[in-house]
């Protein structure tokens, strides 16, 4: 029993702790917002055939902070429209990279392209 109660001791504050993201600064270099028709589904409606078009619709940004420059994707129905030649806040969230705007709602971005930037070239 003393046991249990020591483990419980140990343990509750570390799982009872808000996992905050850690935030990174980044310069947006630019943002392309761009939209592409992608043919149409054909769709049986009772004995009727129904077309709907396709759209792509993406945002693309390339940022830059103090060692990298990389190139985003977001992909949805609303994007966030960020400040160019601005500086932005984000966190890694595993594989995404996620900007909060100013309703509070989250924006995932996927890495399209990542180079160094070595500190001479600066």
């Amino acid at each position: 029993m003393k046991a249990f109660v020591l483990a419980v001791l140990l343990f509750a504050p570390a799982a009872f702790a808000k996992n905050t993201p850690q935030f990174e600064a980044a310069k947006v270099v630019s943002q392309n917002t761009s939209s592409e028709d992608r043919g149409y589904a054909v769709l049986p409606l009772g004995t009727g055939i129904v077309g709907a078009p396709i759209r792509r619709v993406s945002d693309v940004v390339v940022v830059e902070t103090a060692s990298q420059r990389m190139t985003w994707v977001e992909e949805g129905k609303s994007f966030v429209i960020l400040p160019v030649n601005g500086t932005i806040h984000f966190y890694r969230d595993g594989q995404w990279f996620v900007v909060i705007d100013a309703k509070k709602k989250k924006h995932k971005f996927g890495l399209l392209h990542l180079e160094s930037i070595s500190g001479d070239a600066r």
